[in-house]
Order: structure tokens, then sequence, then C-alpha cells
């Protein structure tokens, strides 16, 4: 389960729009700062779990919560519902994460999307019960006491900090919503750990993977962008790792990190290929949102764990995504420019393109 995409499943193009519209800002806006809102209020009640007392607190909290609100958004928003929902999230969000941090949340969102502090603050009112209110229901459904609330957000870290948007950390600093990210957990994408080899292992089948991976990648993102689309319920091609096996044995692969991050990124390539593939209006726009996120979700999580190797380790990924990024780009240009697409599906492919771009670098 990944609580982000659980969260932002509930927030569709309809929501948006509705959202957009009370705040007095484009779509695009909205959800740029609507994917900055949800990973930091969840990141603030990692934090409150963890400290002593405090996921107990959640938890009561939690069960007061109304989960009914969550299949009645479209008609709260912008409807005479929307202001008692915006007040309560407000004030239950303060009484957990402290006033000043809440206030500290909605400058940085206003930083961040380019609104103004009272829409930051509206939108994180209208948003605090979505989150809250999804974390109650899971609360509900699994069963979970103070001590397993604590354990599940725990086990979301890695999920939490791959959502958040570049440059959004960095406006959080000294606010203490991050505290509880500090030690995250091993992300989706996790990478063998390295074993000991000889010396003479890493001087001969070591290196010469470092030659012939690059060269591998470049090839696979060839095939990836010129090859015929793949149905998105297929497996994703042959990893990297796969091409190389003839080159040196298994344990001078297992010894360097990130050997399997292209063929990984590379799969989710081909189902990014393949859903905006089936776009062409708007109606399979909103049908393609959710697969979307999705894919955004895995890269990010591809992301923190580029983001954790060293820089020759990330060479192969980095050959790939040079020789890829022309084609997804081009793609890019031709679904957003569909009528009705791009006010459905720009914020996120925006986000999916910051990321690609990200572990490019």
């Amino acid at each position: 389960m990944n609580i982000v995409s659980t969260i932002m499943s509930l927030v569709g193009p309809m929501i948006i729009n509705k959202i957009a519209a009370n705040l007095g800002v484009n779509q695009g806006i909205a959800g740029k700062a609507i994917s900055a809102i949800v990973p930091a209020i969840l990141a603030g009640l990692i934090g409150k779990a963890s400290t002593p007392g405090g996921a107990g607190t959640l938890a009561t909290t939690l069960g007061k919560q109304d989960t009914g609100i969550l299949g009645n958004l479209g008609n709260l928003i912008g409807g005479p519902g929307q202001q008692a929902m915006t007040d309560s999230g407000n004030s239950v969000l303060g009484s957990l994460l402290g006033g000043s941090t809440a206030g500290a949340l909605a400058n940085a969102v206003g930083k961040y999307a380019g609104l103004g502090n009272s829409q930051s603050s509206s939108l994180i009112g209208m948003l605090a019960p979505v989150v809250l209110g999804s974390l109650a229901q899971t609360q509900k459904s699994s069963g979970l006491d103070a001590s397993g609330l604590a354990s599940m957000l725990a086990g979301q870290k890695a999920n939490v900090s791959a959502a958040m948007p570049a440059g959004f950390s960095e406006l959080l600093g000294g606010t203490g919503l991050l505290d509880g990210l500090t030690a995250p957990a091993k992300p989706a994408f996790s990478e063998p750990a390295p074993r000991e080899m000889s010396h003479d292992t890493d001087s001969s089948s070591g290196s010469i993977l470092r030659y012939v991976l690059p060269v591998a990648a470049a090839a696979l993102a060839a095939i990836w962008f010129l090859g015929p689309q793949e149905k998105a319920d297929e497996k994703p091609a042959a990893p990297v790792p796969a091409a190389a096996a003839p080159v040196a044995p298994d344990a001078a692969k297992a010894a360097i990190p990130g050997i399997e991050l292209p063929g990984q990124v590379t799969g989710i390539l081909t189902s990014l290929k393949s859903t905006l593939g089936g776009v062409s209006d708007e109606a399979s726009a909103n049908t393609a949102l959710p697969k979307l996120q999705d894919i955004l979700a895995q890269l990010n999580n591809a992301k923190t764990a580029a983001g954790a190797l060293p820089v020759e380790a990330r060479n192969p990924l980095m050959a790939m995504l040079k020789d890829t990024m022309p084609g997804v780009a081009a793609i890019f240009e031709k679904v957003l420019a569909i009528p009705g697409v791009a006010g459905v599906l720009k914020p996120v492919i925006d986000q999916i393109n910051e990321a690609l771009v990200v572990m490019g670098k």
C-alpha cells in the first residue's frame, strides 16, 4: 500500500477543478499545491506518531473523523459545507502538529505554488480532512491500535519522502514537519546489499561492467522508444543486468550498487508510453490519470534510490535517460496538445518530467 497514492486518487480532476475555481487559480497551480500539501501533512503525522504519546493522540483523533466525506468531496468543495470542513481541517491539524507548524506549512506552500497565505491555509484546511479521513479508514479496516498505526505510518516513510516535490523540502526546513522522515524506511526500489569481492573480481569483472552498462542502457533506451508499444499490464522489458550477464558473473553484478535501476526505470517508461498512447480526448485522460499517478509514485521511489547512489553508480541510468528523454518529451507534447487533455494531465505529467530530469542529472 502506498498511502500517498491512495489519498491522491481521491483528489481527481473534478475535485482539482473545483478547488482551483474556489481559490481563483488555474488547475495547474492547484495541482502543484496539492502535490506538496498531501505528503507534507503525512510527514507531520508520521513525526507525531513517533513521539511519546503521539500515536495514541493521533489514533484517538482518527477515531473521531467522518470518513463519509471521502465520497462526498464533490459536493462539499464549492458547496455550503466547505467552510465548516475547512475550519475543522485546520483546527484538527493545528492541534496535532501545532499552530505554528501548520502556519509554516501554509507559508511554504504559498512560496512553492505561488499562492497567497489565505489561499494556502484554505487549501490545507480542505485537504486535511481527506488525509485524516483516509488514515482513519485504513485504521478501521485494518483494526490498528495506536502501536499498529505508528508502525503503518513508519512503513510509509519512503513513499512520503519520494512524493515530496523537488524543491519543496527546502522550504520546509526548520518547520519540524520533516523530522519524522529523517530515518526513512527501505524504499520500494531497494538495491541488493553489496557483497565482499576479491580485488581480482573487482578489477576485472567490475571494471568491464562499468563500460558495458552505459552502452547496454543506451541500447535499451533506443529499443524502448523505437519499438512497438506494449500494453500497460504486460511485464516491463528485461532489465539491463540481464543483457550484461554474459560479460560478468552474478557476484560482480551484485557488487555494483544501482545496477538494477536502468531496467526498472525503463519498465516504468514503457508503462508510461503505453498509458499515454491510450489518451485521445478528455474522457480517456481522466481514465489514464490514476495510472499516471501510480507511475509518478514509482518514479519518485526510483529517484530516491538513485539519489542514494554515488555518481559513478548512477552513470548507466543517466546514460539511458539522456537517450530516452527527447522521445519522452515528444510524447508529452503530443498528448498535451489534444483538446481538453492538458487541464487533466498537465500537473502529473509535469511532476513525472521533473522526476526524470532529476534522475538524469
